[in-house]
């Protein structure tokens, strides 16, 4: 196609110019809706009657001895209520059942990483959810990219479960990937990889992902919840919304109505398809 042929010139032209980077995408609201993998999971997980009434008592327990102060810091270092369940819960789920439960990729977010995998970024998801739940969407993006020619890996940061004779014990290993943790790890990953944190791109959805956003050089609000919004504007940070719409320029996706056309692209920017 014209228009892609176009796209892909524009993009070598970037490359040779920018430089390599990195971009890190939020997982939960970001590329996928919501609500987020881990709830999807565990209702899942009830449906099949695999989560031992107990396991409730040991997660309001836990959830008491943390303190309640910030509900969402609790769930993110508490996850008793998957005590006992085997490692192998996640593969064991019938194709047809995964399909019920597991969302499908934003396609604006699919054509963005894409992007950023043709101009040589590295390709790193960082996110709160379950690890091989993380790991099963970085295993679809890396399908999507080898469809589309590029045969690239997508890291992977997430939280860590601590496990015993293959079964999940609840326990987070280290810290939760949550608020300031995702921004140390990106941080940890630009220093690793000696990339500049200014060619960096980060893309999150909630108010906890601003210090992530403020850590690179080119931060996104994707589907930013209100909070996160008036963090966005007041600095300054690009808006895009993403659905399961078919893909939209750069413009209609700020919400700006332009007919679809190639806007170009920058690297002191980002701006992308």
């Amino acid at each position: 196609m014209k228009f892609e042929a176009e796209e892909i010139k524009k993009i070598k032209e970037v490359k040779e110019k920018g430089g390599r980077g990195a971009a890190f995408f939020d997982i939960d609201g970001t590329l996928l809706a919501k609500p987020s993998l881990e709830r999807r999971f565990v209702a899942e997980l009830r449906w099949q009657g695999k989560i031992p009434k107990q396991n409730y008592f040991f997660w309001l327990a836990e959830a008491l001895r943390l303190g309640a102060r910030d509900f969402r810091a609790v769930t993110q270092a508490n996850k008793l209520y998957l005590r006992g369940i085997s490692t192998e819960s996640l593969f064991a789920i019938s194709a047809k059942r995964r399909t019920a439960w597991m969302p499908e990729l934003f396609p604006a977010a699919v054509q963005r990483i894409w992007w950023h995998a043709l101009l040589g970024d590295a390709i790193v998801l960082v996110s709160g959810t379950l690890l091989p739940l993380a790991e099963i969407v970085g295993a679809a993006l890396e399908r999507e990219l080898l469809w589309r020619g590029i045969d690239a890996t997508v890291a992977v940061m997430a939280t860590r479960l601590e496990v015993e004779a293959g079964k999940f014990t609840g326990r987070v290993v280290g810290t939760a990937m949550f608020a300031e943790e995702k921004a140390r790890a990106v941080r940890e990953f630009a220093g690793e990889q000696k990339i500049s944190l200014s060619k960096c791109s980060t893309y999150g959805d909630s108010s906890l992902d601003r210090w992530m956003l403020e850590a690179v050089g080119h931060p996104f609000a994707i589907n930013p919840t209100r909070k996160l919004r008036g963090i966005a504007r007041l600095r300054g940070w690009q808006i895009l919304e993403w659905t399961h719409a078919p893909l939209r320029s750069v413009e209609e996706q700020r919400g700006v109505k332009t007919p679809l056309k190639f806007t170009g692209l920058k690297r002191n920017d980002q701006a992308a398809p």
